[in-house]
C-alpha cells in the first residue's frame, strides 16, 4: 500500500481535530468499525492519544510496521503519531478512549505523572487474560466515563479527568506487573528522560555523550541504566528510533529514499542507505517493494 502521506485524523474518518484542550472521546468498537467491514485502516493522530480496551472477541492489530493478533481481554496503549490499524471479529466488545494530549499535561505535572507518563511513552500491550480480578476492577471505570461523556451534567470534565486518570493507573499497574522494572526511581526517571530526549532530538544524531550531558549523568552509567530498562545501549534506541521513522516513511510515504535521507538528519544518502540495511536487513528500496502488500 502506498499513500501520498499517512492520514491524520482527529477520531478516525473525521478530518478535522477538535480543538479543546479538555477533549476526550470514548466510543464502543462495534458503532465505530462495524459499518466498515470491522476495519480501520492504518492512519494516526497528531495530538491524540488512544487507549483501546478489548473486553472479548479478536483483534488483528497494526502498529508501525509490526502486526500482532489478540484474543480476549487486552488493553492496547497508542501514542499520538504511532501509525495504527485493527481489524477486528464481527461482535467484537470493546472501547476506544481518545484523549486530547493537553488534558494529559495538568497530570504530567502531579505525583501521577511517574505512572502515567512511561505509560504513554511506547505504543504497548497490556494483557488481562488470566487477570479477570484485575479487569473487574476497570471494567466499570469504563462504564462510568461512558456515562459521564453522555450527559452534561455539573462536574462533568472534573469527573472524567479523575476517572481516566484512574484508568491509566489501572492499567500501568497491570503493565508493571508484566515487565521487569528499574532497580530504582533515580533510575527509572533517567530511563524515561532518555526516551523522550531520543524522541526529541533523533533526528540531530546526538551522540551518547550529548544524551547523558543533557541528564546530568555519565555515559557510562546512563549506558547501564539503558541496558537495565530497555535491554539496549543509548546508540541502539537511538538507531531503532530512526529505522521506525525510515520504515514509515518507506511504507506510507512515496518520498524518494534521498528525501527521506536527509529528513532524518543523514547528510549522505549512501550512508543512510548502509544503515537502513545494516539494521533492517534489507535496502530501503528493497523494503519499500516487500512493504507495498495490502495491510491487515
Amino acid at each position: 500500500m502506498k499513500q501520498s502521506s499517512i492520514p491524520h485524523f482527529g477520531l478516525y474518518g473525521e478530518s478535522s481535530w477538535v480543538n479543546d484542550p479538555e477533549f476526550f472521546h470514548i466510543e464502543d468498537i462495534e458503532s465505530r468499525s462495524s459499518n466498515l467491514d470491522w476495519k480501520i485502516n492504518p492512519h494516526r493522530h497528531a495530538q491524540l492519544f488512544q487507549i483501546l480496551i478489548l473486553r472479548s472477541g479478536e483483534a488483528q492489530v497494526q502498529l508501525d510496521e509490526q502486526q500482532r493478533k489478540l484474543q480476549g481481554a487486552w488493553a492496547i496503549i497508542v501514542p499520538a503519531g504511532i501509525v495504527h490499524g485493527f481489524r477486528f471479529s464481527p461482535n467484537t466488545d470493546g472501547r476506544v478512549i481518545s484523549i486530547a494530549e493537553p488534558l494529559l499535561e495538568d497530570a504530567y505535572q502531579e505525583k501521577a505523572a511517574v505512572f502515567i507518563k512511561p505509560l504513554l511513552s511506547q505504543a504497548c500491550y497490556i494483557n488481562f487474560n488470566g487477570h479477570r480480578n484485575v479487569f473487574s476492577e476497570l471494567w466499570p471505570l469504563i462504564q462510568q466515563l461512558e456515562s459521564e461523556s453522555a450527559f452534561i451534567r455539573e462536574g462533568r470534565a472534573l469527573m472524567s479527568e479523575y476517572l481516566i486518570k484512574a484508568i491509566l493507573l489501572l492499567l500501568h499497574r497491570q503493565h508493571s506487573s508484566g515487565v521487569a522494572s528499574v532497580s530504582n526511581k533515580t533510575e527509572g526517571r533517567h530511563a524515561q528522560q532518555l526516551k523522550e530526549l531520543i524522541g526529541s532530538h533523533y533526528r540531530q544524531h546526538w551522540t551518547s555523550n550529548q544524551y547523558a550531558q543533557a541528564l546530568g549523568t555519565s555515559t557510562s552509567r546512563l549506558n547501564r541504566v539503558s541496558k537495565r530498562a530497555f535491554n539496549k545501549s543509548i546508540l541502539d534506541l537511538v538507531h531503532d528510533r530512526l529505522l521506525i521513522e525510515a520504515k514509515r516513511s518507506l511504507i506510507y510515504t512515496v518520498r524518494s529514499v534521498e528525501e527521506i535521507s536527509y529528513d532524518l538528519g543523514f547528510k549522505d544518502p549512501g550512508y543512510f542507505s548502509r544503515f537502513f540495511k545494516r539494521t533492517a536487513g534489507v535496502t530501503p528500496g528493497k523494503f519499500r517493494a516487500l512493504s507495498n502488500q495490502p495491510s491487515i
